[in-house]
């Protein structure tokens, strides 16, 4: 059977679908508009490569500090290398003067001492033998003497002739000789008076080997028990408050440096350090093979931080000139880059690389890569450099933010 649909029906049929209609198109709407929306918020998040942002609690945490680029006079160097040794004149090589048996170590490694000290004891034949000579050559002597004393009174009472007499003076006189030789020859040993047998000693006098100057043990080479040599070279003392440092100048510097021109010295292990030294010798000729001139510098150690043996960095002062730079604290390395954290808003902080020249007075001629006036962090960089690997490790490829 057909039915026949009336006037209203087909109204109320055609103002169902056009509501059917129109909440899909809003619905499509307001979701197109919902994932804009999302979109513009994920643009403005997005992190901005090579940034750090940071709370301000986070802030204070790190006890970041900034330090503005600045303009102005820095020290114009030239840089030298060289080794630092001892100072050869506060340098003491301490040999035994007598062969014999160490019996006891007195001063160690590292110990102070001053002129005088003893450093080792000796059990020494040949030093008993001495000091026995010694005193058989005084005994001697004193016979000598009061022989010649009573042919003096005899000779003077007729009693003895003067040749008696004079061969009593003769005798006193070699006496007198072999007593000065015994004498001396223990002053060459480094002893004198009496011999003593100390407990331990087995058949010689003892012999303190003393240093004779005032300094640092640096070295020794005996051991207790240890049989040694005459003139065997047994401890090394040394005045470490101030060290050397040989240099070798190009003939093209030569102008530029003079006895008395101040340096500065830095090595690897302190490399953040710098110890303040002058040039105190300049040799009078060219090596002909290197076309260079020997130099000394003298550098003072005082805290004895420094070590004999240690490749140094030398900068000889030869003027200033007007530089960007910044404090050496605020440079930072990886991957072979040099770069720095500069401070774009109160705790967003963005990584500039740069390229350094030289150093002085702690800070770094900035040449390329920054401006004057620019903020850098001078501390807590390592946590931003911490935050931002942190960021490009997760796969943002920028810092991290908080």
């Amino acid at each position: 059977m057909r039915v026949r649909l009336t006037k209203t029906r087909w109204l109320v049929i055609i103002v169902a679908v056009l509501g059917l209609v129109g909440f899909w198109g809003w619905r499509h709407l307001h979701e197109d508009r919902d994932h804009d929306d999302h979109a513009n918020e994920a643009k403005q998040e997005a992190p901005i490569a090579g940034q750090v942002k940071l709370t301000p609690e986070a802030v204070q945490q790190a006890k970041i500090e900034t330090a503005l680029v600045a303009l102005g006079p820095l020290d114009n160097r030239v840089l030298f290398t060289g080794e630092l040794v001892f100072n050869e004149e506060r340098l003491a090589k301490i040999r035994s003067r007598v062969p014999g048996r160490v019996v006891q170590i007195v001063a160690d490694y590292g110990h102070m001492v001053k002129p005088g000290d003893v450093l080792a004891l000796i059990d020494s034949v040949e030093l008993s033998q001495a000091q026995m000579g010694s005193r058989q050559a005084a005994a001697r002597f004193n016979a000598a003497q009061k022989a010649y004393d009573r042919a003096r009174l005899l000779y003077e009472g007729k009693a003895i002739s003067r040749a008696e007499l004079q061969e009593r003076q003769a005798r006193l006189e070699v006496e007198r000789a072999d007593l000065d030789y015994a004498q001396n020859r223990l002053r060459l040993l480094g002893a004198g008076g009496a011999a003593f047998l100390p407990k331990g000693s087995r058949s010689g006098a003892i012999f303190a080997l003393r240093s004779p100057i005032a300094g640092r043990v640096v070295d020794r080479k005996i051991t207790p028990g240890l049989v040694v040599k005459e003139d065997e070279e047994l401890f090394i003392v040394a005045d470490t408050s101030a060290l050397w440092c040989f240099v070798q100048i190009p003939e093209k510097d030569l102008p530029l440096v003079n006895a008395g021109s101040q340096a500065t010295i830095t090595v690897s292990s302190l490399s953040r350090e710098e110890f303040p030294g002058r040039v105190d010798y300049l040799a009078d000729m060219v090596d002909k093979a290197t076309r260079t001139v020997r130099a000394r510098v003298r550098v003072d150690n005082p805290d004895n931080r420094l070590k004999a043996g240690m490749f140094a960095n030398i900068a000889v002062r030869v003027g200033q000139r007007t530089v960007l730079s910044i404090p050496e604290t605020a440079v930072l390395a990886a991957n072979g880059e040099l770069f720095v954290f500069v401070e774009m808003a109160p705790g967003t902080y963005r990584k500039h690389l740069i390229k350094k020249g030289v150093k002085g007075g702690g800070r770094v001629e900035v040449l390329e890569g920054l401006d004057a006036d620019e903020p850098v962090v001078v501390q807590g960089g390592f946590t931003l450099k911490s935050e931002l690997e942190k960021g490009a490790f997760q796969g943002c490829g920028s810092g991290h933010a908080h």
